[in-house]
């Protein structure tokens, strides 16, 4: 089983922290070796532009987070599920139950990363600023970029599993995976009130969060199958969520999670 996560913008360096090292990065440390440097060198081209906010589409309240882009090869760095501190990864826990988190074939999480294409959850990364839906100067827009490098290795690794899709859109398009032999689920969240249903959006990171959260607390569980997921989805029930449904598309598995 693959769970796909999207990074967050929030990010957090641990107290004890490792020298960054973007040939160590797992998964395709080898594969995907230039395609990483590639991008590394031309943030940090980037960052040092006049116009480098403009281009990376933040304000100037986080120049400081711009800056430090400069650096990124001499930075520190800590596990993923430690350094990614936003919404998502609050919800679901992950600065407390990180750390029990080790990838077999069985159950791996993966995060989706603007500056290093994919990661596993425990790879050593340092605080960026980099979102998906950038043009670099040099490579263009970073998702298509992304997907001409990642499609054949996500494809090889995702064949015949189950993959938990709980990405953004932006980085959905980095690798779709409707094209892959697996059971894709992609994982969507709406609020019913008074009779009245909304699709949820910005606050969708939190109930996933908390979906890939439980998914990781029972990891010794994992199967391989489905049904795993959705026993777990269906677990949180009246306590996070409202309800569960599932509804089956062309390409993939819908599960949507209910909220009120």
């Amino acid at each position: 089983m693959l769970v796909l996560l999207p990074p967050s913008e929030g990010k957090t360096l641990p107290a004890s922290t490792v020298n960054f090292d973007a040939d160590a990065i797992a998964p395709f440390s080898t594969q995907l070796a230039d395609a990483r440097q590639s991008v590394l060198d031309c943030l940090i081209e980037t960052s040092a532009r006049r116009d480098a906010l403009e281009i990376l589409k933040v304000g100037k309240t986080i120049a400081d987070e711009v800056e430090a882009n400069k650096h990124l090869r001499s930075a520190q760095a800590g596990p993923a599920w430690q350094v990614y501190s936003g919404v998502l990864y609050e919800a679901g826990r992950f600065g407390e139950i990180g750390a029990g988190y080790k990838a077999n074939s069985n159950f791996e999480i993966w995060v989706q990363s603007a500056l290093l294409g994919v990661v596993d959850l425990a790879s050593p990364i340092p605080p960026y600023r980099l979102s998906m839906d950038t043009k670099l100067p040099g490579l263009g827009n970073l998702a298509p970029w992304w997907k001409k490098h990642l499609e054949t290795l996500m494809e090889q690794r995702a064949y015949h599993r189950v993959v938990v899709d709980a990405r953004s859109g932006a980085y959905q398009k980095a690798w779709p995976g409707t094209s892959a032999e697996c059971d894709l689920i992609r994982v969507n969240v709406v609020r019913e009130r008074d009779g009245k249903r909304t699709v949820v959006s910005h606050n969708a990171k939190k109930y996933r969060g908390i979906l890939a959260g439980a998914l990781l607390e029972h990891a010794s569980e994992a199967d391989g199958s489905i049904d795993f997921v959705l026993d777990t989805a269906r677990s949180l029930t009246g306590a996070d969520f409202t309800g569960i449904e599932v509804r089956q598309r062309r390409d993939f598995l819908e599960l949507v999670i209910v909220t009120s």
